[in-house]
């Protein structure tokens, strides 16, 4: 957890704002989420390319950048996987 307010900074994770940084989360809102590989070095964030963090996925283009985080970083993820995560993400409501 990062980026509490005043009541709830004590639940942060030690480290965590340096972390998020380090994946390019500066200024970025939440959720932000990035993949690593497995020695943590950065695969793909949440920021999509010129627009910014994606948040949480719910316009077609965010979900469709989130598909594409995905095939990066997960390239064995067999196509039906990503079908049932792309069509469980297109049926949620705001």
């Amino acid at each position: 957890m990062v980026n509490e307010n005043d009541k709830n900074k004590q639940l942060e994770n030690l480290g965590g704002v340096a972390v998020l940084s380090k994946m390019g989360g500066d200024n970025q809102g939440l959720p932000f989420f990035a993949f690593v590989d497995d020695r943590g070095k950065l695969i793909v964030n949440s920021r999509r390319e010129g627009q910014g963090n994606i948040g949480h996925p719910f316009q077609p283009e965010e979900i469709a950048w989130f598909m594409q985080m995905l095939q990066k970083a997960a390239p064995k993820m067999s196509a039906d996987e990503r079908r049932t995560l792309e069509d469980w993400l297109k049926s949620q409501k705001r």
